[in-house]
């Protein structure tokens, strides 16, 4: 009667096995994460480029390109409120 030989992995063999397994686990984790910092920076993005409404005041104050909400370029850069 033969004896069935079993195969096993030997520690260097296992090691390699395991450093496989983690480099697939660290790559999978990366991609989703690059996944989920690349909706982020879209969301941020289009947020800055077309910000949503005030609804709290109910009325925003439309500026034309070029210009700032005093009316003139340039004005009202220095921070303070125009009087």
């Amino acid at each position: 009667m033969a004896t069935g030989t079993r195969s096993r992995r030997t520690g260097f063999f296992r090691l390699i096995g395991d450093v496989m397994d983690d480099v697939k686990d660290f790559t999978d984790d990366f991609l989703d994460r690059a996944g989920d910092l690349e909706h982020d920076l879209r969301k941020a993005v289009s947020n800055a480029v077309r910000p949503e409404e005030d609804t709290d005041t109910g009325a925003t104050a439309a500026v034309p390109v070029g210009r700032t909400a005093a009316g003139r370029p340039g004005a009202g850069t220095s921070g303070r409120a125009a009087e």
